[in-house]
């Protein structure tokens, strides 16, 4: 059974904070933190560099996917990008990804919700 372990929170910070480059910044954290988790549950082992370097370039992909902008991100860039990235975990990991995916999917849209329009 899934049990977060320390798994990925939202910063607290001011609403001035939140820019959309911060969120896609967090969005790279976040998915650092479920793809760590991610990790355990298959029991495979891997260096923080080798997940960094493998995240940053997933996203950095399903944002080209997307055909939205990783260097210059808007609410709605940000918002397809996430959405796409839910779904390919979804299909990589399956019911055993799904508490994970829906806990850190939770925690990042409490930072898209607070972007402007």
């Amino acid at each position: 059974m899934y049990m977060a372990a320390d798994g990925y929170h939202a910063p607290q910070v001011s609403d001035e904070d939140v820019t959309a480059e911060f969120v896609r910044d967090e969005l790279l954290r976040c998915f650092e933190s479920a793809n760590r988790e991610f990790f355990e549950i298959l029991d495979q082992p891997a260096t923080d560099t080798q997940l960094r370097e493998q995240v940053h370039s997933f996203v950095t992909g399903v944002f080209q996917q997307c055909g939205v902008s990783f260097d210059s991100p808007t609410k709605e860039g940000i918002l397809i990008a996430i959405d796409q990235c839910r779904s390919n975990a979804e299909q990589m990991m399956g019911e055993r990804g799904a508490d994970v995916i829906r806990d850190h999917y939770a925690e990042m849209m409490k930072l898209v919700s607070r972007l402007p329009d």
